[in-house]
């Protein structure tokens, strides 16, 4: 009975250490499934956000532009929304001034949203010094993060 109860051990043991394949629609590492508890709410037009001269000049090439991870707190609180954010871009590529412009509901996603544009890397612009006032829309909807 020793050696059944010893034997069981190892096998639970051996299980644990046998790593996890990321799978899509499975909860990240450590996070329960994702409960909403509020809606969505309505995102605004982004493009009537835009003035005429608002990152007008050049075209952006992305290199490097990875979405925010959804927040901890937001996941375990069911919370959904859409944060707009305002950013420039230098002619060597580089983001500058990334912020929140706005966002529902406010808090939540707003820093992992600034956090993220702000490492973002676009290819050197052409023919201009910077780009100002970019425009992006993040919805954190059903524990994904989708950009718009």
């Amino acid at each position: 009975m020793r050696s059944l109860v010893v034997c069981f051990c190892l096998v639970l043991t051996a299980c644990g250490g046998v790593p996890m394949p990321d799978l899509p629609g499975l909860a990240p590492p450590g996070r329960g499934p994702f409960i909403p508890r509020d809606q969505l709410p309505v995102p605004p037009n982004v493009e009537r956000m835009m003035g005429p001269e608002d990152c007008r000049g050049s075209t952006l090439a992305a290199v490097s532009a990875a979405l925010p991870d959804y927040p901890a707190r937001a996941w375990a609180r069911g919370r959904q929304g859409w944060v707009v954010v305002r950013f420039h871009v230098y002619a060597d590529g580089s983001v500058h001034r990334a912020r929140v412009h706005r966002a529902v509901p406010d808090g939540p996603f707003n820093r992992a949203t600034e956090r993220a544009v702000s490492n973002w890397e676009f290819a050197p612009l052409d023919g201009v010094d910077s780009l100002e006032n970019c425009v992006v829309m993040f919805e954190f909807r059903a524990g994904e993060v989708h950009i718009r």
